[in-house]
C-alpha cells in the first residue's frame, strides 16, 4: 500500500476530516487532499513525523517501512487529544461506562 493509501486509511479510520488532519498539523486541507492523492510525492520528514503524531501511527507505518497495523483507538482517551491523560483507572472505567450509556441512548 502506497503512502497516499495509508495516510488516507489511517485519517478516516480516526474519523477526521482533511480539514481536521490539516488543522492539527497547520497545513491546509487542499495540502492534505493532495498528500493523501499523491501529488505532492516528496514531504519533508517533519511533516510525515506530524502526520503520523496526528493519526496515531509510526512513520514507518505511513511510509510503507512497517507492516504495523495503524492505531485504532479503543478509548474514548485517544480522541481526546490528551484530556484524560491524569485519569486514573477507576476513572477511565466510568468515563467508557459513561460512553456505553450514550451510545445505549441512541439505538
Amino acid at each position: 500500500m502506497t503512502f497516499s493509501k495509508r495516510l488516507k486509511e489511517s485519517r478516516k479510520k480516526r474519523g477526521l476530516t482533511l480539514s481536521e488532519l490539516g488543522n492539527k498539523i497547520n497545513k491546509t486541507e487542499a495540502t492534505i487532499q493532495r498528500y493523501e492523492s499523491g501529488s505532492i510525492k516528496n514531504l519533508k520528514n517533519d511533516t510525515i513525523e506530524q502526520l503520523a503524531d496526528a493519526l496515531n501511527v509510526s512513520p514507518s507505518y505511513l511510509m510503507g517501512w512497517d507492516e504495523e497495523k495503524p492505531y485504532q483507538p479503543t478509548t474514548i482517551a485517544a480522541h481526546l487529544d490528551g484530556e484524560v491523560d491524569d485519569l486514573n483507572e477507576d476513572e477511565m472505567q466510568k468515563v467508557l461506562e459513561y460512553v456505553k450509556f450514550l451510545k445505549s441512548q441512541n439505538k
